[in-house]
């Protein structure tokens, strides 16, 4: 190495090959080994980085701004400064001198920089590492999330509690009023049995259905701080989780995915939840710019001083100014919309993880304290065993070898794939489209089946206005939904008694006529 810019260009080119060798190095590691596979992928993003830099170097060298390597050039083919002709072989002595002395100078006692081969490169990436200390110990180095803080935050969301709270009482008084037909809503009972059934919502269930947030009433994400807080954190949560297990995804170019997707879906108003902007609700008052959770208690709003203040100011404003106060609301429904879209796309990607994440917490319910430690004293040996392996080793456990799938089958409890004769007995390689559920794809007679009674399909049906009832078993096209419904709707209407046409008078004449056509002749003293 000398200081030569053809010289810095040729050692850039080959760090470079060694970094790729080094990547394939982690890759294999990262095969051999699963459980080291957070640590593989930060590794490959301090190789990656590298690389970039190295790249850099070679297009700046390249680019040959200050004119350096034209100069090297033109020096390796005897040309000298006053451009004139030369002696090659002087020119390539005076390089050969040139190379003696940068390695007189800079000797191996003298701090001579280590070659930088494919091995180097590979141990320098994961002495960088620093993976374990990005994850909590209930993330267990990415495998399973930590959500308990965001958990806590939702129950903190006092709107929201009241109307699960809500919700079950109304249930309980449906339930009730079976048994007992003249029960009140606010009778004791009714307060007595809620008190006595209903349980908040716990950790495992808020897992599960956490990302179904349009089951939210519109009355408790309206400019509430809490909610537009707690979504915010979770998207920051996820996202930042995603970043930890996978440092080499573009998140940057994901999110301009998700802003691209949410903007179509907005001017079709086809976001899940948010069809009806809520200016245009019922229990919406512009001139306080509430929105409320009933009749009674809008009413009881409209009757006080400072609501008749803000009318009052309302009227004096021209229409351009009333006119923006409609768009305040349509932009705080959208900044509120894109949120639940972000945090429902972040979800979608770590939806594996969360599923793990649930499994691992009902097996340690379901298991005593002796069991557990017997699983963590088990899980400390497997990590010993894995740490004293020799990188390269071909040993290894089956758990930790890639499963051979290639019809790609399910997997079954064990972990592994299902048989093919019982895949092909439950006719999971059939699939099975459902447009009312948005094209969504079920695979298998079993899973079609069992989908109509699914949110999914109940969401749909909603959207269109349409009763989930058993008349619409089977039906997956829109068209064939609504057809069906206005024929109900019709059938309903003929066996509905109609006494202007169905009731039968006669004169004293003995003509037959109906009600209608008899009370006409009476007005006019016909009969």
């Amino acid at each position: 190495m000398s200081f030569s810019v053809l010289e810095q260009l040729r050692s850039a080119h080959e760090d470079i090959e060694n970094v790729e060798k080094a990547c394939s190095l982690v890759l294999m590691d990262k095969s051999k080994n699963s459980k080291a596979g957070v640590s593989c992928e930060h590794a490959l993003k301090h190789l990656v980085e590298s690389t970039q830099l190295k790249c850099k170097t070679a297009i700046e060298i390249y680019q040959d701004k200050d004119g350096m390597r034209t100069d090297d050039i033109n020096a390796l083919a005897g040309q000298r400064g006053d451009k004139k002709g030369g002696d090659v072989w002087t020119s390539f002595y005076d390089k050969v001198k040139e190379v003696k002395d940068y390695h007189r100078r800079f000797s191996v006692n003298q701090g001579l920089p280590e070659s930088q081969n494919a091995e180097w490169w590979y141990q320098r990436a994961f002495e960088t590492d620093r993976s374990e200390t990005l994850f909590s110990g209930e993330e267990e180095l990415g495998k399973r999330v930590d959500m308990l803080e965001l958990f806590s935050a939702f129950l903190n969301i006092k709107k929201i509690t009241s109307q699960r709270r809500n919700s079950f009482k109304e249930a309980t008084f449906v339930r009730l009023k079976k048994k007992s037909p003249d029960l009140e809503p606010d009778a004791p009972e009714v307060e007595q049995t809620v008190q006595k059934e209903y349980n908040e919502l716990d950790y495992i269930e808020w897992l599960r259905t956490f990302d179904q947030l349009h089951d939210i009433h519109r009355y408790a994400k309206y400019r509430e701080k809490p909610y537009a807080e707690y979504l915010e954190g979770l998207i920051a949560y996820l996202r930042g989780f995603l970043l930890r297990t996978q440092p080499l995804v573009d998140v940057a170019k994901l999110e301009q995915q998700f802003e691209k997707e949410f903007e179509e879906r907005w001017a079709d108003m086809s976001i899940p939840g948010w069809q009806e902007q809520t200016h245009k609700s019922k229990l919406f008052c512009l001139p306080s710019n509430k929105l409320f959770n009933g009749e009674a208690v809008m009413k009881s709003h409209q009757t006080g001083k400072q609501y008749k203040k803000k009318v009052a100011e309302l009227q004096k404003l021209g229409f351009d100014e009333q006119k923006q106060l409609v768009s305040t609301t349509e932009e705080e429904d959208k900044r509120v919309a894109q949120l639940e879209s972000r945090a429902a796309k972040w979800h979608d990607l770590l939806s594996d993880t969360i599923s793990e994440t649930v499994a691992h917490l009902q097996k340690k319910q379901s298991q005593t304290v002796e069991e557990m430690e017997a699983e963590r004293e088990e899980s400390d040996d497997d990590m010993d065993m894995s740490d004293g392996e020799d990188i390269g080793s071909n040993e290894g456990d089956d758990e930790d070898r890639p499963i051979y799938n290639p019809l790609n089958l399910p997997l079954g409890w064990d972990g592994k794939p299902i048989p093919f004769w019982l895949y092909k007995l439950h006719g999971l390689g059939t699939e099975f489209k459902c447009e009312v559920c948005g094209n969504y794809s079920y695979w298998g007679r079993r899973a079609f089946e069992k989908h109509f009674q699914e949110w999914r399909h109940a969401f749909g049906m909603r959207a269109l206005k349409i009763p989930n009832t058993s008349h619409f078993k089977e039906i997956v096209k829109i068209e064939e939904a609504i057809t069906l419904y206005e024929k109900l709707k019709r059938d309903a209407d003929e066996q509905t008694f109609r006494p202007d046409q169905d009731v039968e008078c006669e004169d004293i004449q003995g003509n037959v006529m109906s009600q209608r056509a008899f009370e006409d002749l009476r007005r006019q003293g016909l009969v």
